[in-house]
């Protein structure tokens, strides 16, 4: 009603996520990623957030290995956010220079960095997609590793336990 929201907008009310279908006096209509129509009532709408509103954020955080030279990776990654911030094709929905936030957490098994584009509403989603297939790509050609979980099994003697790796099973004695 204070026109926080509109037919059209991205909004999240509650843990309730999805595009703005419709509003009346008495209900928000909002239809999610998985295509399921969620009514809200107005009077129950404690928290709204808008992610359209007026401009929106790419947010994209890179995994890389350990082992890689973080530094070299962010160069890598500068170069591959202002190539896209370049181009003809995407430059009219990117309001402002992308940023690389840098190190933004060091996870179980990658470093994980976040890079950042400021883009007009409801283009933050596509162009987020964009980038990751460049990143991918790139760090492909580079030879740079996108890291994924892996654990490392130890297995005590003398438990009743053994463990056959010739035929890939664990049996009990």
């Amino acid at each position: 009603m204070e026109n926080q929201i509109r037919v059209g907008d991205v909004v999240r009310i509650g843990d309730i996520s999805g595009l703005v279908e419709r509003i009346t006096l008495r209900i928000v209509v909002l239809r999610d990623s998985e295509g399921i129509m969620h009514v809200i009532p107005n009077g129950e709408i404690k928290t709204l957030s808008n992610m359209t509103y007026g401009w929106s954020r790419a947010v994209v955080t890179v995994s890389i290995a350990y082992k890689e030279d973080i530094n070299r990776v962010m160069e890598i990654l500068k170069s591959l956010a202002m190539e896209i911030y370049n181009d003809e094709k995407y430059r009219r929905i990117i309001k402002e220079e992308p940023s690389i936030w840098g190190v933004d957490s060091l996870g179980e098994s990658a470093v994980n960095v976040k890079v950042l584009f400021k883009t007009d509403p409801l283009t933050q989603w596509d162009l987020a997609r964009v980038f990751r297939l460049k990143v991918k790509n790139e760090f492909d050609r580079l030879g740079i590793e996108i890291p994924f979980p892996h654990r490392t099994v130890y297995i005590r003697q003398g438990d009743g336990i053994s463990l056959d790796i010739n035929k890939s099973r664990v049996s009990d004695k």
